[in-house]
């Protein structure tokens, strides 16, 4: 009996464009595989590269959260393990799945109101939304993009960035949305794989012809911590030049050790014969 799969992995075209997904031999969509990227010579996504490093704090948080469900899930009448054991993964997987959706509505709504100044009343992150608004009129002197598919060829990846400012402060600024719950009291603490994260960005931000990319060490790159339980501004998380050196070591290494896992080089393309 299998419970838990694999989460899916995000592909893109050699151009940037993405391919998520394609068609099954029944004309259905279906998630791309790893068979299918190499058929195709996709680049995998900066998350997908990122996911060979193990995250203890999360696996640690969603065993709690299935031991929990587990504890408090009522049986129910003539039902047979089997499916008490996928009710048990359904719900425990609940909190995550929210989380998640409460991410991808703010990252819609941030674009909005960058691009705009304006606020859907009516947005599921509305509060958290106008609390954006005001950091980003404090501190975004220029908008130079917002949701840009950022592709390193020479490496072999691609990824959809959140936000390219000239910030008042740092100047030219590469901002990636975060949202956690913070505990109240509670410090927001960054995890070190969002500046790996950030780092594949900015050298392939270098790599994009037309975005507007400064030298390489005049590109700031900035965490925007969202706290999910309530309300309020932003917390900017800026990582040092040192940071984002360590940060770029860590994501090569990541990608070498995903192609070697993976028995595919996204820097080698298919050809025709």
């Amino acid at each position: 009996m299998k419970l838990f799969s694999p989460d899916k992995a995000h592909w893109y075209q050699r151009d940037g464009v993405p391919l998520h997904t394609v068609l099954s031999a029944k004309g259905e969509p279906r998630p791309t595989t790893l068979r299918d990227a190499r058929k195709l010579s996709l680049l995998p996504s900066v998350t997908n590269i990122l996911g060979v490093i193990a995250k203890p704090e999360l696996t640690a948080w969603l065993q709690e959260q299935a031991v929990m469900a587990a504890l408090t899930l009522p049986r129910l009448a003539g039902e047979t393990e089997d499916a008490f054991a996928r009710r048990v993964v359904e719900d425990s997987q609940t909190t995550r799945d929210g989380a998640a959706d409460f991410g991808t509505a703010f990252h819609a709504g941030a674009e909005r109101v960058a691009n705009t100044l304006e606020v859907d009343d009516e947005h599921p992150a509305a509060a958290w939304l106008r609390h954006f608004r005001v950091w980003y009129q404090g501190n975004a002197a220029l908008l130079n993009w917002t949701e840009k598919v950022l592709v390193n060829r020479a490496v072999g990846y691609a990824g959809t960035a959140d936000l390219f400012i000239d910030h008042i402060v740092h100047g030219p600024t590469l901002v990636d949305f975060k949202t956690m719950k913070v505990k109240p009291g509670a410090k927001a603490a960054p995890y070190k794989s969002w500046c790996y994260q950030l780092a594949a960005y900015r050298k392939a931000l270098l790599l994009s012809p037309g975005l507007g990319a400064p030298d390489h060490q005049r590109v700031t790159c900035m965490n925007l911590i969202v706290n999910s339980n309530e309300p309020s501004i932003p917390i900017e998380h800026v990582w040092t030049d040192a940071e984002m050196e360590l940060g770029e070591a860590a994501f090569d290494a990541a990608h070498k050790l995903w192609t070697i896992e993976k028995g595919y080089d996204p820097t080698v393309t298919v050809v025709d014969v």
